[in-house]
């Protein structure tokens, strides 16, 4: 198994793999048309944790996709639609044993329909969306009302965008304009708000992925990662525990797998160059850990 990154995904290219990261930092479409529309088969990959400033749509269009915002969980079915909101933590996989698990996405800067920060859009329609902290994700089915007219606008989104077509600037920002309306009809209907404790602790688990993930050819210990995001030891296992459901412990060891998978795929380093290159210091170790995560040793894998 491999990851997806949507910061090489264009359109229908969904074979590219790159480097594993978590923050998708990186500029979704171009600077004045900050849009990008992807196609994700996450049959034999997936899209791990992540989080962007832009929102994110999407729509399965065949089998099935487990979605993970923070501690919540969502099993969606072909046709069935997800919204994630700015800045939320979240992660895409494969769900069930069937032959293909794929997915549509449309990563989109709030100011695509806002405009400028201190312009009317953007105090009306896009801050109530992506400042409110009850308004994390959606999941809407066939059975929703109001389904159609979403998955209408998505649909024409993605497909504007994906062969952009004339106008298609025009198209997808009026599209736009009327799932936001959509979404503030939604989030003023009383919404509960989520705890202050549980933003917090996805904030400073945050905070731990980003050192993780620049520093995990290193060691690593536990106090290491509460200095980072300038919490006890104890808080750093509760964040992990809380959302993850998993140890800190785990995760880096699972991502340093991730990064040594990639990198057989996709470089000629020896496999023991790797090992070294993704923290593992004990070859023999590095090789179990692998065959149990992968069902092969790193050169069958490589073969």
């Amino acid at each position: 198994m491999s990851i997806v990154d949507y910061s090489v995904l264009k359109n229908e290219d969904h074979g590219a793999e790159p480097p594993f990261k978590s923050d998708e930092s990186g500029l979704h479409g171009d600077a004045d048309f900050p849009i990008a529309v992807y196609n994700a088969d996450v049959t034999n990959n997936f899209v791990s944790w992540h989080w962007h400033e832009e929102l994110e749509f999407g729509f399965v269009t065949e089998g099935s996709v487990l979605i993970e915002c923070g501690k919540n969980k969502h099993i969606l079915n072909t046709g069935d639609i997800y919204f994630v909101n700015a800045n939320t933590l979240h992660a895409l996989f494969r769900s069930g044993s069937g032959a293909k698990s794929v997915f549509r996405s449309i990563v989109v800067h709030g100011s695509v329909v806002g405009g400028k920060e201190d312009s009317i859009y953007h105090q009306k329609y896009v801050s109530p969306i992506t400042d409110s902290s009850g308004l994390r994700e959606l999941i809407f089915t066939p059975k929703d009302s109001g389904y159609s007219k979403i998955f209408g606008r998505l649909t024409n989104i993605w497909d504007s965008e994906n062969i952009k077509i004339p106008d298609h600037e025009l198209i997808v920002r009026n599209e736009l304009s009327e799932l936001f309306r959509i979404l503030i009809h939604i989030s003023e209907k009383n919404m509960p708000a989520n705890p202050a404790a549980s933003i917090a602790q996805e904030a400073r688990l945050r905070e731990i992925l980003l050192f993780i993930h620049d520093h995990y050819a290193e060691k690593i210990t536990l106090e290491d990662m509460a200095s980072a995001a300038f919490v006890s030891k104890s808080e750093v296992l509760r964040c992990f525990k809380n959302i993850m459901e998993q140890s800190p412990f785990e995760y880096l060891k699972n991502y340093r797998l991730r990064n040594a998978a990639y990198m057989i795929q996709n470089t000629a380093d020896s496999i023991n160059t790797i090992c070294g290159l993704c923290g593992f210091d004990d070859h023999s170790y590095f090789s179990k850990a692998f065959k149990a995560a992968y069902g092969c040793s790193p050169r069958d894998f490589r073969k």
